[in-house]
This record gives structure tokens, C-alpha cells and sequence, in this order.
């Protein structure tokens, strides 16, 4: 555990870290903000049994629970319901927030459509044919004829996707961000590398649980799923500098830099372990549910 001061800001962060002087004592928490794939779930999609119940406490006291995620809003709201849980959410890494089911969003911060044309043009030289998320309640991802990501991934997209030509969609539609999943590491991060160093745009990797390989979404400046949390505070009056965040990758950065109490799963990448102020068990043990002693609720943690 580190304690981070409000002095202490990643170098490449854009986070807005808080005012608290020592992250090792718990502040009053207004707002739970949590990862979803390897954090509140396994990789199986499948929520412990005591996460459960911590969240059932937690619905029952004055500390609402958002989810903050790379995976679109409608990915995600698949796996809770499979799940019996309802949690508005931040998506695409903060590009998008959303009420659970609605088809309005609280926040969203789109692509300039020449930014958005230029990360299209830059991905294609590398002969790489991206997911592009765009804002639409019923079909929300454009495709080219050779999507570069993991072929299971394509198949359950079905009736999502929008029939348009790419190219077309990068300057018309509101482009919330560019997904691939599934890819090899070091090209994923030599592709990040090649794309950020010749478009402003900012790029986030995390370990795909679902299809193995790396997740790479790129989104505009600015945006991350700490930005959209302070949507989600400005939209329901909450302080932002009263803030638990859990999460267990390293687009999840930004979001613990962010917040007042920062938590990470003990199987979490060693750029957010490095930054966590405490380390609870894997998904796969429930660990998320000791969030509820943490801020003193009574309720299953255990």
C-alpha cells in the first residue's frame, strides 16, 4: 500500500486527483465506482456470492455503485442481467455513460470527425481493420470487411452492427472510440505506440478475460473513466473527491489516480497494484465484497 498525495499525479495521467492528505485512512465515501471483467466478475462473467450480497448492502444504503468499463454499454448490461444486477455505467473507457437500459446518455465525448477519419486512415496503413464504436441506441459498432479482432467477438456482435462503409462512418457518425480485442501483445502495443505518436488521440490496453490477448481502444484526449465518473457526480450532485474506485487493469489507472480510496484485485496488473491503497482477493473469491466493511455498512463481506 502507497499512500498517494493530491502532489503526486501521473506523469501521463489526466486524471484530477483529490485533496485527500493520507489515502490510508478510509474518507466518507459518497460514490462505489467499480471495474467490471476481472473485478466485480470472473472471467467466466459469473458474480460470487458474497459480491452479491455486498452489492444487495450497498443498494440498501446511501452509496450508489457505477461501473466504469472498456466494454460497450450493451455488452455490459448483458452480463449483469445474466447476473441480477442493474448499475448505471461509465463505457468504452469513459467515452459514454449511461442509466442501465437507457437509451440516452448522462455523458459522452465523441471523436472530432477529422481525428476520427485520421485514426481510421492511420489503423488501415497498418493494414488493421478496427471495431468503431459509435453512439447509436440500437446498432452501435461499424465494421470493414476484415475486422482485425477475435472472431467469437464478431460473431456475437450480430445485430449490433450498422451497415456502413468505415470510411463513411468515421465522418458522419458520432465515433465514441475504436476497439480491437484479442490481439498479441507486443503488436498491440507497438500498434498503440504507431497510432498515439501520429494522431491526438489517447490509447488504453487491458488484458481481454473473455478471448485471451489484449483489449486496444482508442479514444479521444481527455476522455477515461475517471472523466466520465465526474460526469456521473456532476449529474447526481455527488463530491467527486469522495470517490472508491476498484478496478484491476491498466486502463483502470486513471480511475484509482482519481479517486479518494483506491482498491485493486490481488491478480490486477503491476501498474495498478503499484497505486492501490489496498489490495482485496480476485473476483473468482468475492474479494470486492469487503468494500462493505471498508465503509463501515453492515452487510456480507465475508
Amino acid at each position: 500500500m502507497r499512500p498517494v498525495s493530491a502532489s503526486e499525479p501521473s506523469a501521463t495521467s489526466l486524471a484530477v486527483p483529490c485533496a485527500m492528505a493520507d489515502r490510508t485512512v478510509t474518507p466518507q465515501i459518497e460514490l462505489v465506482v467499480t471495474d467490471l471483467d476481472g473485478t466485480l466478475w470472473d472471467g467466466r462473467g459469473l458474480i460470487h456470492s458474497r459480491t452479491q450480497r455486498a452489492l444487495r448492502a450497498l443498494a440498501g444504503s446511501s452509496v450508489p455503485v457505477l461501473a466504469a468499463t472498456g466494454r460497450r454499454a450493451w455488452s455490459a448490461w448483458a452480463v449483469m442481467e445474466a447476473n441480477g444486477v442493474a448499475l448505471p455505467g461509465v463505457f468504452l473507457d469513459g467515452a459514454i455513460g449511461r442509466e442501465f437500459g437507457a437509451r440516452t446518455a448522462f455523458h459522452k465525448h465523441a471523436f472530432i470527425p477529422a481525428v476520427a477519419a485520421e485514426v481510421l486512415e492511420v489503423l488501415e496503413g497498418q493494414g488493421v481493420s478496427p471495431c468503431i464504436n459509435v453512439d447509436d441506441p440500437d446498432r452501435d459498432v461499424v465494421l470493414g470487411e476484415h475486422p482485425f479482432t477475435h472472431p467469437e467477438y464478431i460473431r456475437r456482435l450480430g445485430p449490433s452492427v450498422r451497415k456502413e462503409d468505415p470510411r463513411t462512418a468515421v465522418r458522419t457518425l458520432s465515433v465514441l472510440a475504436f476497439t480491437l480485442l484479442g490481439g498479441e501483445p507486443s503488436m498491440v502495443r507497438d500498434l498503440a505506440a504507431h497510432v498515439t505518436a501520429r494522431v491526438p488521440v489517447a490509447a488504453a490496453v487491458s488484458t481481454d478475460r473473455t478471448y485471451g490477448g489484449l483489449h486496444l481502444s482508442f479514444r479521444p484526449l481527455g476522455v477515461s473513466k475517471w472523466s466520465g465518473v465526474l460526469a456521473f457526480c456532476d449529474a447526481q450532485g455527488l463530491d467527486a473527491g469522495r470517490v472508491l474506485a476498484i478496478g484491476d487493469a491498466d486502463n483502470d489507472v486513471e480511475l484509482l489516480e482519481g479517486a479518494s480510496l483506491a482498491l485493486a484485485v490481488a491478480d490486477a496488473t503491476p501498474a495498478v497494484l503499484a497505486i492501490a491503497d489496498r489490495v482485496l482477493p480476485p473476483a473468482s473469491e468475492g474479494g470486492w465484497a469487503e468494500i462493505v466493511g471498508l465503509l463501515g455498512l453492515s452487510g456480507e463481506s465475508s
